[in-house]
């Protein structure tokens, strides 16, 4: 399932990352005509894309660092979402102060890293307890 999700989620980044980004600041910012995106994000969005596919298919040893990697960036957005938030803002665009994000924003960052960080501790147990496979 989780597989499918990647997939899906690595397809709209590489095929359409305008449309994925636009929806995500319609969504995300009070007002997101008043940030302007840095111009490498469109392109950054498409090469993550491929990456996410690329480790999601590879193989099953790329399949598996990915998502102990997704714990340790669940860790860093579920322990502070505002600084994570924060952090990030600044990458994207290029007036980062006039971003005023919503404030289920923080809430969901904390909520998906959570997320991420079950999904990296389903999988270290896979590691230790194989007989769990």
């Amino acid at each position: 399932m989780l597989r499918k999700i990647l997939t899906t989620v690595g397809l709209i980044e590489l095929l359409v990352p305008e449309a994925l980004i636009e929806t995500a600041e319609q969504a995300a910012l009070e007002d997101p005509d008043e940030c302007k995106l840095r111009s490498w994000v469109v392109t950054g969005a498409r090469v993550e894309g491929l990456a996410l596919l690329l480790l999601v298919w590879g193989n099953d040893t790329s399949y598996s660092r990915f998502k102990k990697f997704l714990g340790l960036i669940g860790t860093l957005a579920a322990s502070s979402p505002h600084v994570f938030v924060g952090c990030a803002t600044p990458l994207a665009y290029t007036d980062a102060s006039n971003c005023n994000w919503k404030p289920w924003v923080y809430q969901g960052t904390r909520l998906v890293g959570l997320f991420y960080v079950l999904i990296a501790l389903a999988e270290l147990r896979r590691d230790w307890l194989p007989e769990s496979n």
